[in-house]
């Protein structure tokens, strides 16, 4: 018999996402910082008794929740990403990923014109609650890959770095952080650095950091930089606007620095999470995708960098990392 179970499990998979989504909604997990029974729990939510037990015994079954008795918890992730207190939360991005829901049940659709179903400017400043979400749930997202970034590129030794669409900044804070004799330049799209000030307000590295108002496709990138980051800002690029943008860093970079370009790359097809991304693309941007990480070296070599790199991310993460150097000066 062949096997359809990957048949099936593709036709379910959104059960799983709607169960997170809405046990995130209806405050689940910051209810259960205190043990309950789904009885106590429902009067605390104003639930009803049948669907709170439904729900969390489902919870359960993914792993979110555990139950003793008739007495549930959170389980130690569910406590630190899943609640609106932990400084690790992730409900902002799990929000903005819910909502793109009807989105991808327009996929079709996108196939067939090969053009976005949402208006890919509402994002980047044209609606600013949306572009405050947008840029909240990047620093979410990026908080959870951000020590094995940090750790895949060494700026020992380096001045300055040019995070390049920094976004909210997330990455060059760490960076700053673990090494303190370095600043940063964050350049993104106004709107977007309007958020990010926020963010960076806090962070204690602030007063190492210069915002500046950029559009990486179309503007200068500056000079005097000798570090420099471009992550999760190609997917959303062709691949022609992707090597304009790596020739540009080259031309504002000092001898001997470093490049690391960061994102949901292809490796030989894979990862799973890295193909789907996308498709995500297709929806939300009117170009870009999910590019292979052999094509973004080979686009850096063409740029001129030298000691060219590829390294994914550990497992379960889907990123891989791209470094380079740009050649010392001949003497």
């Amino acid at each position: 018999m062949i096997d359809p179970a990957p048949i099936y499990e593709a036709g379910t998979a959104f059960w799983k996402s709607a169960v997170l989504f809405a046990a995130c909604r209806l405050g689940v997990f910051d209810a259960l910082e205190e043990a309950a029974g789904a009885a106590a729990l429902a009067q605390r939510l104003d639930l009803s008794e049948r669907g709170t037990a439904a729900l969390l015994d489902a919870c359960v079954a993914l792993g979110l929740i555990e139950k003793a008795g008739d007495t549930y918890c959170n389980t130690q992730a569910a406590d630190r990403y899943l609640t609106r207190r932990s400084p690790e939360s992730l409900r902002v991005a799990l929000e903005m990923q819910a909502a793109t829901y009807p989105m991808w049940m327009r996929l079709s659709e996108a196939v067939r014109n090969g053009q976005p179903v949402i208006t890919p400017r509402d994002l980047l400043g044209g609606d600013p609650e949306l572009t405050r979400q947008f840029v909240v749930g990047m620093h979410q997202r990026a908080l959870g890959i951000a020590g094995a970034l940090v750790d895949a590129i060494d700026l020992t030794g380096h001045r300055v770095l040019a995070d390049i669409g920094g976004g909210p900044g997330t990455y060059a804070v760490l960076m700053l952080q673990r090494h303190p004799g370095l600043r940063a330049r964050i350049l993104d799209l106004a709107p977007i650095l309007e958020v990010a000030r926020t963010l960076v307000a806090s962070s204690g590295v602030g007063d190492r950091i210069e915002m500046v108002p950029c559009d990486a496709t179309a503007d200068d990138l500056g000079n005097g930089f000798d570090a420099a980051l471009v992550s999760g800002l190609l997917h959303r690029m062709t691949a022609e606007t992707s090597q304009r943008i790596l020739r540009k860093v080259y031309a504002g970079m000092a001898s001997g620095g470093l490049i690391a370009v960061s994102d949901l790359f292809t490796v030989c097809g894979g990862p799973a999470m890295a193909v789907l991304f996308g498709l995500q693309m297709l929806l939300t941007n009117d170009q870009g995708s999910a590019h292979e990480a052999s094509d973004v070296a080979s686009w850096l070599a063409q740029a001129g960098f030298v000691d060219v790199k590829i390294t994914p991310l550990a497992p379960p993460l889907p990123h891989t990392v791209v470094t380079a150097r740009k050649a010392d000066a001949a003497p």
